[in-house]
């Protein structure tokens, strides 16, 4: 197979407009939004007796910030006032009773292995309601089985003691840091202003011990960003030495956020092969700093716990994205979350807080769409995770497990993916498919290529129906909570 380097015709030859992360498959767009609370609870009293010893993944969302960040495409909400946050926090506590009392009316007990915290910024929280939620929940499930608790953390609002007593009072073993990135002109861009000497700050080497991984996220796409920037980002990363690091591209919507349009403001934002060039220069760095490709965008350090994992075969791209422990069950609460069992059933909550209070008032789980799974979902969803997560696709193993000829089944994509080929994005042997190392740049391409609902066929303007469809639906069925 020949090594193609990265160069501005293969990134046009596979730019697309609408490209899919997929931490879920089928995407939330082609989900049912006549999936409501009753679904839910018949899902969960059909899967969980059906699976006694799946491990759990629950996410708490605290939707809250205290500033704007203009790249920001997640379900938040902008506040200074903490009463508007005690008010969710009620509406939260009685969601988790309503589940819980569900559960144990019909003698189902969760086991949980993961317990994560995100948002918007859950560190809004302050010590002593965040200590209350934390008990709340040890009082309904065994924590003694949490290997991981995460706490999304905004390095604006911890300081070495609160993180400290995160650890110590709250359990947390685990932090994520939005870092974005560490260049000035970025960040006032942005509008979010935070040096890098915060970060040496509070990561000091007591919270360092205390912690099994932190994690940083970094945001790929935002204007003000240079090759020159980038490199001198990479180095800040690699002297901090976050034991895990998560690249995402910045999502710009603004139909979705009108507010992202200020970005704009002082000249136009990376263009796609400008993105392609900064990832390459992130990996190349990255590598060099002695960190370890993981996943489509996630590297992270030797012996941590994101590499043992990948190493093992049991890491999985989802929600919350990369985290050891294989094939993730969720049981997410609060606003906008989204929980899946299995590979059976996808659902998620109201994004919007009202429409997710009114539910909750009607004694109901806040569910507004979800989805069971085809057999054919499932297969492809498999696909898509064994692409994103490992780079490869195990025919043996595949084929056991489906009881399907995975060449014959896929037959017409098989037959897609030769142009691919040819540009040396991937390979096929007797064992299976084989991601090549400038392929996994375009992971996303060659998982779309598996995508019933939305195929490489499928035109820009198709995909826009399908968006518009899904948010008039959304917005029909808050109008009727």
């Amino acid at each position: 197979m020949k090594q193609p380097t990265l160069n501005a015709n293969l990134i046009k030859k596979y730019h697309q407009d609408i490209v899919y992360n997929y931490a879920e498959y089928p995407t939330k767009d082609h989900w049912d939004f006549n999936f409501n609370s009753d679904n839910y609870k018949s899902a969960l009293l059909e899967w969980i007796p059906k699976n006694p010893d799946k491990k759990f993944f629950f996410y708490v969302h605290i939707p809250f910030c205290e500033q704007l960040c203009w790249f920001c495409t997640c379900s938040k909400f902008i506040s200074k006032d903490y009463k508007r946050v005690k008010d969710y926090l009620d509406y939260l506590y009685k969601e988790i009773d309503i589940l819980f009392e569900f559960l144990s009316s019909n003698n189902i007990k969760l086991n949980v292995g993961t317990v994560f915290f995100g948002g918007g910024s859950p560190t809004i929280l302050n010590r002593e309601d965040l200590k209350n939620l934390v008990n709340k929940l040890k009082g309904l499930f065994d924590w003694s089985n949490v290997d991981f608790f995460t706490i999304e953390s905004d390095p604006r609002r911890v300081d070495e003691d609160r993180l400290i007593y995160n650890h110590e009072v709250c359990g947390a073993n685990r932090i994520s840091f939005g870092m974005q990135d560490f260049d000035p002109e970025v960040q006032r861009r942005v509008n979010r202003i935070q040096p890098a000497e915060l970060f040496h700050d509070i990561l000091t080497d007591k919270v360092r011990k205390m912690y099994k991984e932190i994690a940083f996220d970094f945001l790929i796409g935002q204007p003000g960003q240079t090759t020159e920037s980038i490199k001198k980002t990479c180095e800040e990363v690699i002297n901090l030495k976050p034991t895990l690091v998560q690249l995402s591209l910045m999502a710009y919507k603004p139909w979705v956020a009108k507010y992202q349009i200020r970005m704009l403001e002082e000249g136009p934002l990376p263009d796609f092969l400008e993105r392609k060039e900064l990832l390459e220069i992130i990996h190349k760095k990255l590598i060099a700093g002695g960190y370890i490709r993981t996943g489509f965008e996630c590297y992270s350090l030797p012996g941590s716990p994101m590499t043992k994992a990948f190493e093992a075969g049991e890491a999985h791209y989802g929600a919350s994205g990369h985290q050891p422990g294989g094939r993730v069950n969720f049981i997410a609460v609060g606003s906008s979350s989204m929980s899946n069992l299995g590979n059976d059933y996808y659902v998620q909550n109201f994004y919007d807080i009202k429409s997710y209070q009114k539910a909750l008032d009607k004694n109901l789980l806040p569910s507004f769409r979800g989805l069971k799974l085809l057999e054919d979902d499932k297969i492809r969803q498999h696909t898509t995770q064994q692409i994103r997560s490992y780079f490869k696709i195990d025919f043996k193993n595949f084929n056991e497990q489906f009881n399907i000829d995975f060449l014959k089944y896929f037959s017409e994509e098989i037959n897609y993916l030769d142009e691919l080929i040819k540009d040396g994005l991937l390979k096929i042997t007797k064992e299976g498919i084989i991601i090549s190392e400038i392929g996994r740049d375009f992971v996303q391409n060659i998982m779309n290529v598996f995508d019933k609902y939305d195929p490489p066929t499928k035109s820009y303007q198709e995909r826009l129906v399908t968006v518009k469809k899904a948010k008039e639906s959304q917005a029909a069925i808050q109008e009727k909570i």
